[in-house]
């Protein structure tokens, strides 16, 4: 039983800031734009390869996800000026 009191009372701790500040969480934009594109490469190349009738299928699925999320992702960076900095707030 001390051991779940000491758990909760740690983890209230942290859940807590002391100064006052929250930081927003960041998503590294720049590393899932690099995925993203990634992603779009390959299924551009398999696309290209694929020979069978049921892969074609796949293929063109696969390629038309891929180009929505870098799209996606494109957007929401140009919408925010630019990739993403760390922000603290109350400073």
């Amino acid at each position: 039983m001390r051991n779940r009191s000491t758990l909760w009372t740690k983890l209230r701790q942290l859940l807590e800031l002391s100064d006052n500040r929250a930081v927003e969480p960041v998503i590294n934009e720049e590393r899932l734009l690099e995925e993203a594109l990634q992603e779009l490469v390959e299924a551009r190349s398999l696309f290209m390869q694929v020979q069978e009738p049921e892969m074609i299928d796949y293929a063109i699925f696969h390629l038309k996800a891929a180009e929505q999320r870098y799209d996606y992702l494109i957007r929401g960076i140009k919408i925010r000026g630019g990739y993403a900095r760390p922000v603290e707030k109350g400073n």
